[in-house]
């Protein structure tokens, strides 16, 4: 039988009526199965979507004057029809932003293979291994014969305590495997790194490839020359942020040579030869540069953060002009629910640094603050100074945490008032006690606010700063509300909480963390 090939191309039907300008959007999604032994098929084309090609896709940036190109990449727990129209919000979202029209953008939402809780339940006892069922089978069995079955005299009632014990301890076993399985973490953890980012990055290398091969395509005269390049930006979501800075340290050539050299250099931070070359840097392939980096709630460590220990995240952002961070305090889907599934495998003895990158929380008030230090940002119930200072790490407020702009949306409203991502109101703030936590997480259950993927659901400030950051950057969003004051007042109306290092920091940053790559 043949195989199927590995990408499958739809274009997703959002034109503008009345022939205003639209972006073009396609949804590309990885053919790999659910399971190992699923019967191969074709699945069905999505609804508002048409069959495509790559070839469609480059023919459609190549009509671009500045052509960006922009990849969503969802999270765990998210089955093919909860991408897709979360894909297809979003496509309405940036068709609806007249300020992203006509600037060259063209957006693809891609799909790897990801299952909906419980979905597995079905398969649970013929995929098991028979010496789990085995050690199952036995201990229920024990714990029926032992209390039900056998008479035991009343002076050995504690043999049958103890044995009931026991037999019982055996059974939680294997009963919390079934349940790990259930909620699907690790199974999608296996998919996005064996399937999502090997697939999206042949997906890129191929744009990449058959862009260079256009009959205009214009061969670069020397390393340094970056004109005509497209630009490459990411949204990752969840566990997609860990599927994009993968696939980024895969697609990095470390041994480029231009790239090499653009690291040890030491220009003065800020200037046009510091500029150029961060852009040297930011060249993937023949026909991309690295842009922009929005991370949406990352199912990402946020040991990340400290200095020192950064290298899984670190490598990707380097070659990124930009990079944010909109976290939730809030989100009990990465504070409990991944804490506790990655416990037995994160290495840490205490549970201060077990927290996940889209829990950090900023300690300013509403709107946009300047003064990004080690203080103003915390994880959990430490800020990073005081995580730094329980490691005995050296502090520096030009760290690898000022690479990051943060947005911390725990107390954002939409455009109606009410809570994005938690249940904050319009002058409210949400509870964090343990007990307000617990509370968050009941009502995400039931489904009343959703505070993992509240981001992209309804029309707000928060929406539309994700995707004008990524597809224009900060820079340029910045001055479509009239500057720094007016971006500012719109925080503190939508009740977001940003913190944002002053230009020269960023720029010290990024050279600092560039030479240590090159020396490392």
């Amino acid at each position: 039988m043949a195989r199927i090939q590995e990408l499958a191309t739809y274009e997703v039907d959002v034109a503008a009526q009345d022939g205003k300008a639209f972006t073009p959007a396609f949804f590309v999604e990885s053919t790999a199965p659910i399971n190992f032994d699923d019967k191969e098929t074709v699945l069905p084309t999505p609804e508002y979507c048409k069959p495509s090609t790559i070839d469609q896709i480059v023919a459609t940036l190549a009509k671009q004057e500045k052509p960006k190109l922009l990849i969503t990449v969802h999270g765990f727990n998210t089955p093919r029809d909860s991408a897709l129209e979360t894909y297809r919000r979003s496509f309405i979202a940036v068709n609806e932003d007249a300020e992203l029209q006509d600037r060259g953008l063209v957006c693809i939402g891609y799909r790897w293979p990801s299952e909906a809780a419980g979905a597995p339940w079905r398969s649970g006892l013929s995929a098991a291994p028979i010496f789990l069922l085995g050690v199952l089978f036995a201990a229920l069995a024990a714990v029926y014969l032992v209390n039900f079955y056998f008479e035991i005299c009343d002076w050995w009632k504690f043999a049958r305590v103890a044995a009931t014990a026991v037999t019982a301890t055996m059974a939680v076993i294997p009963i919390t495997l079934f349940l790990l399985r259930l909620i699907v973490y690790f199974r999608d953890g296996f998919r996005a790194t064996n399937y999502g980012v090997p697939d999206l990055v042949n997906l890129i290398r191929e744009i990449d490839d058959k862009l260079s091969k256009l009959p205009n395509a214009r061969p670069a005269a020397s390393a340094d020359d970056l004109s005509g390049k497209v630009d490459l930006s990411f949204i990752g979501h969840s566990m997609g942020a860990f599927v994009v800075t993968n696939a980024v340290r895969i697609l990095t050539d470390v041994f480029s040579p231009e790239a090499m050299a653009a690291m040890r250099s030491q220009p003065i931070p800020g200037s046009d030869e510091e500029r150029r070359q961060r852009e040297i840097r930011s060249k993937i392939g023949e026909s991309f540069l690295l842009r922009r980096l929005v991370l949406v709630s990352p199912d990402i460590p946020a040991e990340v953060l400290l200095l020192g220990r950064s290298n899984a995240l670190h490598s990707s952002l380097i070659r990124f002009q930009e990079a944010h961070l909109f976290s939730n305090e809030g989100d009990e889907i990465l504070r409990n629910i991944s804490t506790t599934a990655n416990f037995f495998s994160l290495p840490t003895m205490s549970r201060r640094f077990g927290y996940r990158l889209g829990n950090v929380g900023v300690l300013t008030d509403w709107g946009i603050s300047e003064k990004l230090t080690l203080g103003n940002l915390r994880v959990g119930a430490c800020t990073l100074y005081q995580l730094y200072a329980e490691i005995d790490a050296a502090q520096s407020e030009e760290s690898f945490a000022q690479r990051l702009t943060y947005f911390d949306c725990t107390d954002s409203i939409d455009d109606a008032g009410n809570g994005v991502v938690t249940d904050a109101t319009r002058g409210g703030r949400p509870n964090l006690s343990w007990l307000g936590h617990l509370r968050l997480l009941w009502i995400h259950l039931r489904r009343e606010v959703d505070v993992h993927s509240g981001y992209f659901l309804n029309p707000s400030l928060v929406r539309r700063l994700i995707y004008r950051f990524a597809a224009i950057g900060y820079g340029d969003t910045e001055k479509l509300y009239g500057g720094l004051a007016a971006l500012n007042a719109q925080c503190e109306e939508y009740q977001i909480k940003a913190l944002k290092p002053g230009e020269r920091s960023i720029a010290a940053a990024v050279a600092q963390d560039a030479v240590q790559a090159a020396s490392t």
